[in-house]
């Protein structure tokens, strides 16, 4: 079968390498910025960047990835597929719709190569699934317009949740009161943290085994018994995400589950010892 469509995105949606070259997904690097030095996160060890985080002055910049890496992307896909689709994080959460379009721009006027960007209005883990998702729709054949739909129509059930180990780096971040106005103080409290078009802490517990378990009721009811592809992620926490991936498999129908480490964009303000889920209900061509 032939494959006429190829998948883009960038490094914030924390996938594991094996599988990106499983799925022949292409990634643009983000930028991560400390007090005195700036690094491109494909060359940013994600254990060195939470030993660095504690010492920091203040909580690492994370920026968009640049346009010229965007522009490599597209041009490596188009090698597997005519037709590029980078899937891309909100729009209201950085600049990365911007570069990824300029570059889109570049890629058909001087390289011929098609390149459509869609906003998903989902980030992290979950867009990690929804690419994984898209890129087996499309190694099955589906073209542009079949995939798009598809993540459309999946849209309301695609979510990222984390349950930090900690509120220090939130109040590190300086937003704390905003986030208290929705769910009250958190002093001496854990939050739980929900990751669509912005951040947002939408609840608190005293302990993080009780946020994971709001985590896992919340997945159970988003995605109503639909198979789905879901994305373990910790931050120097790998037996919190062993636990949580067996915990997710009994409670939920798991399509393919994949467990990879928490980067910078969400690893700023979350800190060490945090756990997550992202996923994205199994996607078919629309009839």
């Amino acid at each position: 079968m032939t494959q006429t469509l190829s998948i883009v995105t960038d490094s914030s949606v924390d996938l594991p390498g094996e599988e990106i070259r499983r799925c022949g997904i292409e990634v643009a690097p983000i930028q991560v910025a400390f007090s005195t030095e700036f690094f491109r996160d494909d060359a940013l060890q994600r254990a060195e960047f939470y030993r660095r985080l504690p010492s920091e002055p203040r909580l690492p910049v994370i920026a968009a990835a640049m346009p010229a890496d965007f522009l490599a992307a597209y041009r490596k896909a188009s090698e597997r597929g005519a037709n590029v689709l980078c899937l891309i994080n909100p729009f209201e959460s950085c600049s990365t719709y911007t570069a990824a379009y300029s570059a889109a721009v570049v890629a058909k006027r001087d390289h011929q190569i098609s390149v459509d960007v869609l906003n998903t209005g989902r980030a992290l883990v979950a867009l990690g699934a929804t690419c994984i998702e898209a890129a087996e729709m499309a190694m099955r054949g589906a073209g542009l317009q079949e995939t798009v739909a598809a993540i459309e129509e999946a849209t309301p059930q695609i979510d990222t949740y984390l349950a930090p180990a900690t509120s220090e780096y939130l109040e590190r971040d300086g937003r704390i009161s905003i986030y208290e106005m929705t769910v009250g103080s958190l002093r001496g409290m854990l939050p739980l943290i929900r990751v669509w078009g912005r951040v947002a802490v939408i609840d608190k517990a005293r302990t993080q085994a009780e946020n994971i378990e709001k985590m896992l009721r919340r997945a159970e009811q988003e995605l109503g018994g639909r198979d789905a592809t879901m994305v373990v992620s910790h931050a120097s926490n790998p037996q919190g995400a062993r636990e949580l991936a067996e915990a997710a498999k009994a409670r939920l129908k798991i399509k393919r589950l994949v467990t990879t480490e928490l980067g910078p964009s969400a690893g700023g303000y979350c800190g060490a010892g945090t756990v997550g889920l992202g996923w994205c209900p199994a996607l078919a061509k629309l009839n």
